[in-house]
């Protein structure tokens, strides 16, 4: 729990549940998730708390695991929070969210799979966009910039890594482009050199990877050892939780990403260098979504300008919120009506075992118009 105001009644606060991967498989991801919470907590409550109400949170872990996630969200609902925020696993927020719209509580998302928003569930948010705007961009950017031909893809087989592989061949089809090797592997998997020797087999000039960041890591190191000569490209390949492990490894790595601590955005470098020297490490983009997912709650109360669940989903559709209104969302976004997420985001490459921004993306469509909420 945190807060730095002074101590008020049960009705002067608002809780907010953190239903993370602490445990398990996503730990470094769902620690970062709930670190950046709390960090936009402690933030929220130095300016005076959402419409005079401090905030505090509780947190509650998956360990990683979707089935247990269904459990962990039962507990959380009993818990009767105003918000929820995670779980940042696809797979996990798929099995879990169904029980947070029945409850009539929002739920903040940090997971990305098309397949959520596929649903049709009014109670979802995400904090970044899903693999429909994201991977528009990012094959955008492979196809225009990079110019790539031959293209593999590796991909993880869960919703998360599905979800993806859906939307990366619907937009290279697009563009008239198949890959070279479609190649699919398992959540917590160690072992890559069967796949990897498949993609040397294809004459893949380009690697896309697509896995959670700890398998990335492991790729990125048994490819170089194996001394692939492709150029591997992805998003989440260059968060700072794959890099941590990955080493030297993910030198030269390139990818398209929602948000990043080496952003050329003043708001958010100095999250970015306040996270850092809270935490002791730098965030990835898990932490950012998990920041500017807490300050969407408060954007849209305070446009309400009532803490009425109801009336806070009815906002956070097919609005505006820009950071001139709400410092903490960084940068402006706008939500669609099925809670997808539209921004800038950057194009970045590791060097040094950290990221640089070369290029910055606007947003994928608008112009978007700020909607009233009273």
């Amino acid at each position: 729990v945190l807060g730095t105001l002074p101590p008020a009644s049960a009705q002067n606060v608002v809780k907010l549940g953190i239903v993370a991967e602490i445990t398990g498989g996503g730990a470094p991801v769902g620690a970062t998730w709930r670190d950046g919470v709390n960090l936009a907590v402690e933030d929220i409550n130095k300016k005076g708390g959402i419409l005079g109400r401090r905030v505090e949170t509780f947190l509650l872990d998956t360990q990683s695991d979707p089935p247990t996630s269904v459990a962990v969200m039962r507990r959380a609902i009993n818990e009767n929070p105003f918000a929820i925020l995670g779980t940042v696993y696809s797979s996990s927020t798929v099995a879990n969210m169904e029980i947070a719209r029945q409850a009539g509580i929002p739920q903040i998302t940090g997971s990305e799979s098309i397949l959520i928003v596929q649903k049709g569930n009014p109670n979802i948010f995400l904090t970044s966009f899903t693999q429909q705007i994201g991977f528009a961009k990012l094959v955008r950017w492979l196809a225009e910039d990079l110019k790539a031909d031959k293209v593999a893809l590796v991909y993880v087989n869960n919703a998360f890594g599905r979800g993806g592989r859906e939307m990366f061949l619907k937009f290279l089809k697009d563009r008239g482009k198949t890959v070279v090797a479609d190649i699919s592997t398992e959540p917590q998997q160690a072992d890559f050199t069967p796949e990897l020797t498949r993609v040397r087999a294809s004459g893949a000039t380009h690697l896309m990877v697509y896995s959670h960041e700890e398998e990335n890591a492991r790729l990125m190191i048994q490819l170089r050892k194996l001394g692939l000569s492709v150029e591997p490209v992805g998003d989440n390949l260059c968060a700072q939780t794959a890099i941590d492990p990955g080493g030297e490894a993910m030198n030269g790595v390139k990818c398209h990403v929602p948000m990043t601590a080496a952003s050329p955005v003043p708001s958010m470098a100095d999250m970015g260098r306040r996270f850092q020297e809270k935490y002791g490490r730098v965030p990835d983009h898990n932490g950012f979504k998990a920041y500017i997912g807490t300050h969407m709650v408060k954007a849209a109360v305070e446009r309400v300008g009532a803490f009425d669940q109801a009336k806070v989903r009815d906002c956070l559709h097919n609005n505006l919120f820009t950071a001139a209104e709400e410092p903490g969302l960084l940068m402006d976004v706008y939500v669609d009506e099925k809670g997808d997420s539209d921004r800038a985001s950057f194009i970045v490459e590791v060097q040094n075992r950290q990221t640089k921004v070369i290029k910055v993306v606007g947003m994928l469509g608008g112009p978007y118009t700020k909607r009233a909420c009273r």
